[in-house]
This record gives structure tokens, sequence and C-alpha cells, in this order.
């Protein structure tokens, strides 16, 4: 089966080759590559911080391919992953047939993560914050102690060390 399709497609681009010029058909098929490959690089730098695509709608696509038809762009996205794919339906003016020019981009999409770290990262410092305060209110409450302990130790030596603190 996989040698008669490649001999039926092998004879179907003799025979465009034949109807278009060999050369002419190389030079739409470039232009071409060329257009889908343009339209692809520039969708793909279109993303936002966390790597998830700007989608340009369907409409917004204006680009014409060599052969007459529009030019398709799908965007998928799957895990973390996100491709756009942009087709040209080739000399046959069909999508989704062997003569298609296709070009593709990836991003990563942390959306969901960079939310979650940032609520993580959020509440952490909140945390280290109030465990700061709280440690370095209960040192100065340690200093204050043993000062007025070593004090008392020094001005009532008679005293037992856990009295509380004499006022003087």
């Amino acid at each position: 089966m996989k040698s008669t399709t490649c001999t039926f497609w092998v004879v179907a681009a003799i025979a465009l080759s034949a109807l278009t010029g060999c050369n002419g058909l190389r030079q739409e098929i470039d232009r071409a590559t060329a257009q889908v490959e343009g339209v692809a690089e520039d969708l793909d730098a279109q993303t936002t911080d966390t790597g998830a695509y700007i989608r340009v709608a369907a409409k917004d696509i204006e680009e014409i391919d060599p052969w007459g038809t529009r030019i398709k762009v799908v965007y998928s996205q799957g895990g973390l992953a996100e491709q756009v794919v942009v087709r040209s339906a080739g000399p046959d003016k069909r999508f989704h047939t062997t003569d298609d020019v296709v070009a593709t981009g990836f991003s990563a999409n942390l959306k969901g993560i960079g939310e979650g770290v940032k609520r993580n990262v959020e509440a952490t410092a909140a945390g280290a914050a109030k465990g700061l305060v709280k440690g370095t209110v209960s040192g100065v409450k340690e200093s204050i102690k043993e000062t007025f302990t070593l004090r008392r130790d020094k001005d009532h030596p008679d005293e037992p060390a856990d009295a509380p603190p004499t006022a003087e």
C-alpha cells in the first residue's frame, strides 16, 4: 500500500510539473514554504510572559498561498506544550493532503505553573516575614530578660535566679 501511495504521488507530482513547468512548481513551493515559515515564526514569537500563545483569529490571517488558497493556522495545547501549525493547501488546493506545505512552532506554556509558583512564593515570603518578626520579638524579649537577670544578679546576688526582677 505504501509504495502504491508513493507511486501515485510521484505520478501526480510529474503531472503537476508538466502542467506548470518543473521550475514553476518548484518556485511556487519555495514561495509557499517561505510564506508559511514566516507566518509560523511571527506567531511563534507572540506569547505571554508564561509562554502561552497569543492566539490570532483565523479571519485575521490574510495570507494567500501561491495557488490562491488562504493560509490556515491552528493552535493546540497538550500538557505544558503549545503548538501553532501554519499550513498551505499546496498545489491541489486541498488541506491535509501530501502536497501541503506546513510549518510549526512550539512553546512551553507555564501559565498554571507560573501562577502556582507565584502564589506559593507569596505565601512563603509572608510566612518567612511573620517568622522573622516573631523571631525578632522573641530575641528582643530574651535580650531584655538576660539584661535584667545579669543586672539583678550583679545588684542582688542573694536572690534566686528564677525570681522576678525587683524594681529599683
